[in-house]
């Protein structure tokens, strides 16, 4: 659910994988490896900011310590 990632030979970057869905006009979003670390964003782009806020703020790190892989759930059109 989450992997490091190796960026330049020396440094080590977290990587979440959280799962997006649709419903209505909404977009929930889900940290796979923390049911408990979730948010919903109004349109694309404010998924990854959301996204990053949420993390951010649940595990007590820096935004930009951290990527993300985001994975669309198959029924949800992307527009």
């Amino acid at each position: 659910n989450l992997f490091l990632e190796r960026s330049g030979g020396a440094m080590i970057k977290t990587c979440y994988k959280v799962n997006v869905k649709k419903d209505g006009s909404l977009w929930f979003i889900q940290l796979s490896s923390h049911e408990n670390i979730f948010t919903q964003a109004r349109c694309v782009e404010e998924i990854e900011p959301m996204t990053r806020d949420a993390i951010s703020l649940m595990l007590n790190i820096p935004e930009d310590s951290f990527d993300i892989e985001f994975s669309f759930d198959s029924s949800t059109q992307i527009s």
